[in-house]
């Protein structure tokens, strides 16, 4: 296998991360994410940005499993 390095820009992260995640564990993955995602956000034009944009690209999970990965990390501390 081979490994590269990418500077993606934010406003394509999202379908990056689409595309990466089409393809099987054995035949591609992501090695390391070194930009945490920012989840406080200034301004209700900005959620809904995001919020339109995650539901465009199908980069989204339901509220109920959000939760429910939440518990199992803090659980995991």
């Amino acid at each position: 296998m081979r490994t590269i390095k990418l500077q993606v820009n934010e406003s394509i992260y999202s379908k990056v991360l689409s595309f990466i995640n089409q393809f099987q564990a054995n035949e591609l993955s992501l090695v390391e994410d070194t930009e945490q995602e920012d989840y406080v956000v200034s301004s209700i034009e900005e959620v809904q940005r995001r919020v339109l944009a995650a539901e465009e690209n199908g980069n989204y999970i339901s509220a109920d499993k959000f939760f429910l990965d939440m518990d199992k990390k803090i659980e995991a501390l």
